[in-house]
């Protein structure tokens, strides 16, 4: 029916609040406004509050290697801070990237404050970063989120 709308987890596109909110305002700008605005759904960072949490953008290795030739990085390791207290909870990085255009096509992350780090990551990855990219990032160190700039050597290609 052409007056009704809906935005939102109603639509079943991404159910996620953030998203629903963006495409309110759309909606709104759309509509009201006459400022016609569409919500890019690509690319929408995401976590999941567990212990560890676990936070992703992008695509997943196995829907982008459906799509093209892929670079897998990944690393897990006892981070340094819990080395100092004896603690023996270990992290995972990993990015996937295209072979042809190195542009990092996804990024997963679990550990403790990973919806924190991939907030940020999800932002270079909408700009478009590449694998060079990363990897002319200095290190902030003593950190472990400096291991997503310091993975050289893909541990796998598809």
């Amino acid at each position: 029916m052409p007056s009704i709308y809906a935005v939102g987890d109603v639509t079943d596109r991404v159910n996620l609040t953030p998203v629903a909110i963006r495409e309110g305002a759309a909606f709104v700008e759309t509509v009201f406004n006459a400022n016609p605005t569409k919500v890019d759904h690509a690319n929408i960072p995401s976590a999941i509050f567990t212990q560890p949490e676990y936070g992703a953008v992008g695509l997943s290795e196995e829907t982008a290697a459906e799509r093209e030739e892929i670079e897998v990085y990944s690393a897990a390791f006892r981070p340094m801070q819990n080395a100092f207290i004896e603690k023996n909870e270990r992290v995972f990085f990993k990015l996937i990237v295209s072979r042809a255009t190195h542009k990092i096509l996804g990024a997963h992350i679990i550990a403790d404050g990973a919806g924190e780090l991939i907030q940020l990551v999800g932002i270079a990855i909408k700009m478009g970063a590449t694998k060079e990219d990363f990897d002319a990032t200095v290190a902030v160190h003593p950190t472990m989120s400096e291991e997503i700039v310091l993975m050289k050597t893909p541990v796998r290609t598809a």
